[in-house]
């Protein structure tokens, strides 16, 4: 297995990992699944983004993201990791 930063061509499997925790209710409370269209926004040079991969491709993510616009969390972020 390799861990690397994820990139923009890493959109279709983030997605697909990210989709089934949505299809499996255990993961997140988001209800609406993701395209790779939705997962590239989430390349904002802020926020890093890594995943795993073995001889089949990406079996895991982790990224982080904004926790709140609120500028009191300012430098706070939320963590999320997907297998």
């Amino acid at each position: 297995m390799k861990t690397r930063i994820a990139n923009t061509n890493d959109a279709v499997e983030i997605a697909a990992i990210y989709n089934q925790g949505i299809e499996d209710r255990v993961a997140t409370f988001e209800t609406r699944l993701r395209t790779p269209k939705d997962i590239r926004e989430w390349f904002d040079g802020i926020h890093p983004i890594i995943v795993v991969e073995n001889e089949q491709g990406i079996v895991a993510f982790g990224s982080t993201s904004s926790y709140s616009n609120r500028e009191c969390y300012a430098g706070i972020a939320e963590c999320s990791v997907y297998v």
